[in-house]
């Protein structure tokens, strides 16, 4: 039970999130580092953001946890944006991904049996910004 409070908190905190900053602007988009924290079974947002389509993240992945984790990138039609190497007690690994549609997406742990026992987050990415 305390393993889906935990997968709730952090979905609720990506998805009501607005006080993400972004790197620098792109042409189409924003760069964007979002650090996650990750452990037994959960991932954790280190603060809050927003995303629209059109954002490149970053996703910078540190392991608290005890045993090894990855972080994957999934779109709505779960289709791998991309994914970090295993990432060992106490490492980082990060992966870029650009975020092309308005969407849910998810991040998930792949590794054994991580994901059934809800190893992932949900989050939207809005619709690009007004231009002009």
């Amino acid at each position: 039970m305390s393993l889906r409070l935990v997968a709730s908190t952090v979905v609720a905190l990506l998805v009501l999130a607005g006080c993400g900053s972004p790197d620098e602007e792109a042409a189409d988009g924003r760069s964007l580092t979002v650090t996650l924290a990750a452990g037994e079974y959960f991932f954790r947002a280190d603060e809050a953001f927003e995303l629209r389509a059109g954002d490149e993240v970053t996703f910078v992945v540190r392991n608290e946890g005890e045993l090894d984790h990855r972080l994957e990138v999934l779109s709505a039609s779960s289709s791998s944006l991309g994914r970090t190497e295993r990432v060992a007690p106490g490492a980082q690994r990060e992966v870029t991904v650009t975020f092309d549609e308005p969407g849910t997406y998810r991040v998930i742990c792949d590794v054994d049996d991580h994901l059934s026992r809800g190893q992932q987050a949900g989050f939207e990415a809005g619709p690009p910004a007004a231009t002009g």
